[in-house]
Parts: C-alpha cells; structure tokens; sequence
C-alpha cells in the first residue's frame, strides 16, 4: 500500500500535520541556539514527538482499514496478515 491508496482528504490531514511539526522542530532549533531551558527545550520536545506519534497513528488507522477491507473483499491471505504484522513491529 502506497499513501496514494489513503485518499485525498487524508493526505492533506497528513501535510497539515508535517507542516506543523516541520514548524516545531524549527522552534526547538531556535529555543537551543537561544539557550533556553532544558525544561522548556524538553517540553516542546515532548509535544513534537506526541504529534509525530499522532500522524503516524492516522496512517497507520488509515493502512488497517484498507487492509481490513481488503481482505474481506477478497478473503484472508497470508501476505496481507505478514504485511500487518510487519508494520505494526515497526510502529510499536
């Protein structure tokens, strides 16, 4: 599955979102060429990993249900249940 297959109005969610952690991985730059504090570095820090945590989570959503209608059009197949398994290794 390519993230073409995921749909017009997904995509763009997607963008949006790697825009704006795009925009708050720059911040953090700034926040540590400024030398601002550890605890304000790390907190920003923390809300970027939690928003690339949560793009991650509509892809993978959006993987699982192509995959369940995949499979229930055409009936279980076993490299459709090791492609599953093999993305969810890596997002775990």
């Amino acid at each position: 599955m390519r993230t073409t297959d995921l749909g017009n109005e997904t995509i763009e969610n997607i963008l949006k979102r790697l825009r704006r952690i795009e925009g708050q991985v720059r911040g953090l730059q700034k926040m540590v060429a400024e030398g601002r504090p550890c605890d304000e570095v790390l907190t920003q820090m923390t809300a970027t990993k939690k928003a690339m945590e949560s793009a991650a989570t509509l892809i993978l959503e959006e993987f699982l249900n192509l995959c369940a209608t995949e499979v229930s059009e055409r009936g279980a197949a076993p490299k459709k249940a090791e492609e599953i398994a093999t993305i969810l290794r890596k997002f775990i």
